[in-house]
């Protein structure tokens, strides 16, 4: 066998190595996961409070090499307060960064690229007098629940803002900020998001 071939079997074959590692890692902060799940590169997962659910059959990419396509560092999954986010059966996640404070639900089947951004929250008040030393009034922080539908490809660095809820069977283009919602069967790309055709 030639080295390359060799070298490509082996990376291929890296999450016998990290997903055992992973999981005790996910136990530890509480997170629940379902059979087959398969992770190459180390995760980060900060979730003093919430939940994390992870279906059967997840793949993650959580290293640059796992998917060296532009966009380095790990997966990220950043629950606050009593937030919960679940990944369905099927899916594949490479590097992206989630924070949930209230709830994202990710479908079957769907695809996140590199570098895609999940944030559920406003992560400060919009108004400065509110965010300032002090004077930050964090209840005032909007939350507002993220959905995504079975069967959806989210390309490499799309960001996804609070209150987004995007229909089954969607692509949603590279480098797009998604802020408002997305009927089922549709393409949109854009900064904003914008509809671009029907999926057919």
């Amino acid at each position: 066998m030639k080295w390359r071939e060799f070298k490509m079997k082996i990376m291929s074959q890296l999450y016998l190595l990290y997903t055992p590692i992973n999981k005790i890692k996910l136990k530890c902060n509480g997170a629940e996961f379902g059979k087959r799940l398969k992770v190459r590169g180390l995760i980060r997962i900060h979730n003093p409070y919430g939940k994390l659910i992870i279906r059967d059959n997840v793949r993650i990419n959580s290293a640059q090499w796992a998917n060296p396509i532009g966009y380095s560092g790990k997966i990220n999954f950043q629950i606050v307060g009593d937030g919960c986010i679940t990944i369905g059966s099927n899916t594949g996640i490479s590097c992206a960064a989630i924070t949930c404070a209230k709830r994202v639900s990710i479908g079957e089947n769907v695809l996140i690229g590199a570098g895609v951004k999940i944030y559920d929250t406003d992560f400060h008040p919009l108004l400065s007098l509110e965010r300032i030393g002090e004077q930050q009034k964090t209840e005032r922080i909007k939350s507002k629940e993220i959905i995504i539908g079975n069967g959806t490809f989210i390309a490499a660095g799309v960001i996804i803002l609070k209150g987004v809820h995007i229909g089954e069977n969607c692509v949603i283009g590279a480098e797009s900020v998604v802020t408002s919602d997305i009927p089922d069967g549709q393409i949109w790309a854009g900064n904003p998001a914008k509809y671009i055709r029907n999926n057919k």
